[in-house]
């Protein structure tokens, strides 16, 4: 029944990729924008980093990207309490524009951000209260930047400074530290990436994260069972545990979200990352 069901699911995640999809946008001839980064250690890291992941010239080939997230919550026994699915589609290049069409839900699920508004549907019925609309927006900002680290530190403006090594017995990292002001498109006021000093991989994040209904301000991330999709290496499996004030993990696994079907270059046009017209009216979903 398992694989029964996952077949299914990329049956669902590539005809909903086709149903709105246009034809890509030409890139030939077109110059790739220069990788910025600063001109020092931090820089370096993430310079390696980027190229670890499939290199600036690949990621900047790709215009938009799929894929399909699932998100488990555990309890302190190791019980999962929730699992949400969802198929997020993304531009990648022309700001913080993304759509969420939830699978699965009896109630079906639609959350946009356009770059500068967002919005959300449930039933086709507009829901505005922020009470309710506080965790779908957060799943969609913090998934659409795990999903393009390293990629996003040189497009989304943040202060980058390199904060040391740490080694945990042969493994060893290089520590990037990277603090945002502007938390409208980012899931953390600060992070730590670290960053394999033998592969260039990103092996774990460390951030803090100011969210009402998490239960921890502080976590460990780590990226595992990285996978190849049109040259750009992707973690399949993040898993976020509570941490401490020194970067340590202090519990269990509390999440974990899984990224699959990942597929870039649909030709998504503007229009589908638009607050629809549906959205406009009604009363707040209850």
């Amino acid at each position: 029944m398992r694989h029964l069901h996952t077949a299914l699911l990329a049956g669902l995640f590539l005809a909903a990729c086709q149903e709105q999809s246009a034809p890509p946008v030409a890139t030939s001839g077109a110059a790739t924008p220069a990788l910025r980064l600063p001109a020092d250690d931090a820089g370096r890291v993430i310079a390696r980093a980027i190229t670890a992941a499939g290199g600036w010239d690949a990621w900047q080939r790709h215009r938009d990207a799929a894929f399909v997230s699932t998100l488990t919550i555990f309890d302190d026994l190791g019980d999962a309490t929730s699992e949400t699915i969802f198929l997020h589609k993304l531009s990648l290049h022309a700001g913080a524009k993304m759509r969420l069409e939830s699978i699965g839900l009896r109630e079906e699920v639609t959350f946009g951000f356009d770059g500068r508004e967002a919005w959300m549907l449930r039933a086709g019925q507009t829901v505005t209260e922020p009470s309710q609309t506080a965790f779908t927006r957060f799943h969609a900002i913090s998934s659409r930047y795990w999903f393009m680290l390293p990629f996003v530190l040189a497009e989304v403006p943040g202060e980058l400074s390199y904060v040391g090594s740490e080694s945990d017995g042969d493994t060893r990292w290089e520590k990037v530290r990277v603090v945002y002001g502007d938390l409208s498109t980012v899931p953390a006021d600060w992070l730590v990436l670290y960053v394999n000093a033998d592969t260039g991989a990103l092996d774990r994040v460390y951030c803090r994260v100011l969210a009402g209904f998490l239960r921890h301000t502080l976590w460990i991330g780590e990226w595992r069972d990285y996978r190849s999709y049109d040259g750009i290496q992707e973690a399949r499996r993040h898993g976020f545990f509570p941490a401490d004030a020194h970067g340590g993990i202090v519990g269990p696994l509390a999440a974990e979200e899984l990224f699959e079907h990942v597929r870039f270059d649909n030709g998504f046009p503007p229009e589908l990352f638009a607050k629809p017209l549906a959205a406009g009216g009604g009363s707040p979903a209850r």
